[in-house]
């Protein structure tokens, strides 16, 4: 009985499939495997002992900083999903009205631009931008209009929403693209149909724009989530005070976000193993989120 291989028929196809195969194995699945099995040893410099759960049940009981920074965590991811969302999809609707196609591409590349640069360029960039008192560019611009300096990074009030607004800047060109895509594959006829039935802007947008949409809109909406709880360039180098190293993720942990905690848990102080303990929770969470996430928003569209 002849069964059909799952691999395809060119040879040309399998070794690239196969390589990408062992591409995905090497380079992703294995680091993460070893995660697992680094969290349930004390690793240190010197040291690589058997803790079994030991690790889990401290981060889970006895380190009150852990739930801090999944608290910030959630906390900007929650600032800046929504963010990026609306206004990518309100630029992808203005910049698509634009029928001059040279006028449109000089627009999309304008907003495009923010996301292809380096991130570590930007913060830096804005961590002047926030500078505080009236050296601040921010802080000028809000003075013209009579508000009084805001202490952007240096107060637990403002320093994540700071980080937020910057990450919601250079996304949001980002999430427009992917509109732009999604509406520009909306037959035209859905439109023009609405039209003759005397629709208006609005109704056509909420009842022919947003429900095609939704499959792009899922998408946007889980991979801007995982880069937010994957935070971790704004809060090295944007929260670094004039005292140094300690000062990241301050003030009082308010940006302390679970990447950089990590990071500083497992790197700078060198506990690896409780830093992989902690990096497989984070990571069995980030996948219970993005899974949530697909099921309600799948449930909604075909709903």
């Amino acid at each position: 009985m002849y069964t059909e291989s799952w691999l395809p028929k060119h040879t040309f196809g399998r070794v690239v499939l196969l390589a990408a195969l062992a591409f995905v194995v090497v380079l992703i699945w294995f680091p993460i495997l070893e995660m697992f099995y680094w969290s349930v040893f004390v690793k240190e410099p010197g040291i690589f002992e058997f803790a079994g759960l030991e690790n889990y049940r401290k981060l889970l009981f006895d380190d009150p900083i852990f739930w801090k920074s999944m608290g910030v965590t959630f906390h900007f991811a929650i600032l800046v999903v929504p963010g990026i969302t609306i206004l990518g999809l309100m630029l992808a609707v203005a910049v698509n009205a634009i029928r001059n196609i040279m006028v449109r591409g000089v627009f999309t590349v304008a907003y495009f631009t923010a996301y292809v640069v380096p991130l570590v360029a930007i913060a830096l960039v804005w961590r002047y931008i926030y500078l505080p008192g009236k050296q601040g560019l921010l802080n000028v611009m809000l003075g013209w209009v009579g508000v009084a300096p805001i202490r952007w990074l240096s107060t637990s009030d403002w320093a994540l929403p700071s980080l937020a607004i910057m990450r919601i800047w250079k996304e949001a060109g980002y999430a427009m693209v992917l509109f732009m895509a999604g509406l520009q594959a909306i037959p035209a006829v859905y439109y023009e149909a609405a039209q003759v039935d005397g629709a208006s802007g609005w109704r056509r947008f909420r009842h022919i724009t947003v429900p095609l949409l939704m499959p792009t809109i899922a998408f946007v909406i889980i991979i801007t989530t995982l880069s937010a709880f994957l935070a971790f360039t704004e809060v090295y180098v944007m929260t670094a005070e004039a005292g140094g190293a300690g000062d990241r993720g301050g003030p009082n942990f308010a940006t302390n976000m679970m990447a950089f905690h990590i990071f500083n848990t497992a790197i700078a102080y060198s506990h690896e193993g409780y830093g992989s303990a902690m990096a497989a929770i984070f990571f069995v969470i980030m996948v219970a989120v993005g899974y949530i996430q697909y099921r309600f928003i799948r449930a909604t569209y075909e709903y």
